[in-house]
């Protein structure tokens, strides 16, 4: 390679010798590598000589890349890139026949070469489209593709491990996207678990998904049913591949079930000082007031953000309100009107709050 940096002339039969002779080179360096596995006797010391050369094959593969990705003026360009072409092709055939040969000696933890990793690219973005494509066939959220194209995104290789993953990874998830009849995105998010995807804006995304699917449910044994639901498809959720996206990462399924575990003591807590209130009497009070269900979820929200009601849920205010308390106009507030409510505020309802807060504060000043 050094040679054709320097090299000023060429002769006119130059390009046809050179890929006989890196030909020639290529059966050479085959038989060495054979002679040497038998040679050096132990597994230990195959795999040093190996992976040196691996590594040293790996950056001398890049800087070709890099030389004939540049850019410059030279009547013997042509020359010289058809030459590096050549020698990249024999190059990337040794490395195949390294991994193919040698797989318990060969690192996959080195750095894939450039070449190698863009003759892979198309077939990986290609799978990745499949997989993008069957979401939208199913009719699911653009989220959930958007959360496909960045977790299974090509860049983010690197490795020979990487690139093993992904292959294998996006090759079982379209199999089993394009199997299935029907499919809803937690049953998507259970098959990105299963293959070992364990890339952080899974979890997020995820924790998000069930954190809106608790929030949907309008009673606490729904809520704690769902959960309960979860927590057991979360239990017998069957890991195909040991192997994770990222090795130094997180085991998102172990955390989306301690995530699910604290979910279902909170909401059991809940159930348990319901049931403590009720014995007591006091659930089931009902107050009747003069204002709008929006003025009334108004009056709570300050309250809130006052600081005088401490939940650290909005959505036990809108339960609240659903259960102590009814308007002049319905005898009944459902948790999603007060939930609409809570979020909604109009100028006329603000104004009405404010009138009755003047007038509390009045009527405190002049009597107490």
């Amino acid at each position: 390679m050094q040679s054709l940096q320097t090299k000023e002339s060429f002769p006119k039969n130059f390009t046809i010798e050179t890929a006989k002779n890196l030909e020639r080179e290529f059966g050479r360096l085959i038989r060495i590598f054979k002679d040497m596995a038998i040679e050096l006797n132990t597994k230990e010391k195959a795999k040093i000589y190996f992976n040196f050369h691996q590594q040293n094959l790996a950056i001398l593969m890049d800087r070709a890349s890099h030389e004939i990705s540049l850019k410059q003026s030279s009547s013997h360009r042509k020359i010289i890139e058809s030459s590096l072409g050549t020698l990249l092709e024999k190059m990337e055939a040794i490395m195949f026949w390294m991994e193919q040969v040698f797989p318990d000696i060969f690192n996959y933890n080195d750095k894939v070469p450039v070449k190698i990793l863009q003759s892979q690219r198309a077939a990986l973005q290609q799978s990745l489209h499949s997989v993008v494509a069957e979401i939208k066939r199913f009719g699911l959220s653009k989220d959930l593709s958007n959360l496909t194209e960045i977790i299974l995104d090509a860049s983010q290789i690197s490795s020979y491990y990487d690139l093993e993953f992904w292959k294998n990874s996006l090759k079982k998830v379209t199999v089993r996207m394009q199997s299935a009849k029907s499919i809803d995105e937690f049953g998507v998010i259970k098959i990105y678990l299963e293959v070992g995807i364990n890339h952080h804006a899974l979890f997020d995304h995820t924790k998000l998904f069930i954190s809106k699917e608790i929030e949907n449910k309008t009673t606490l044994a729904e809520k704690i049913s769902l959960v309960c639901f979860l927590r057991k498809e979360m239990r017998v959720l069957f890991t195909e591949n040991p192997i994770f996206q990222f090795k130094n990462g997180p085991d998102i399924k172990k955390v989306i079930k301690r995530f699910l575990r604290e979910e279902l003591l909170l909401l059991r807590a809940m159930e348990f000082i319901n049931h403590e209130v009720e014995e007591a009497g006091i659930m089931n009070a009902n107050y009747k007031v003069s204002f709008s269900v929006k003025q009334l979820a108004f009056f709570v929200h300050l309250q809130m953000e006052t600081g005088i009601i401490i939940w650290q849920r909005a959505k036990f205010a809108h339960q609240y309100i659903a259960r102590h308390f009814s308007t002049i106009e319905r005898d009944s507030i459902s948790e999603k009107s007060a939930r609409n409510a809570h979020y909604n505020h109009a100028t006329e309802d603000i104004k009405k709050v404010i009138v009755k807060l003047s007038e509390m504060l009045a009527l405190a000043q002049e009597r107490y």
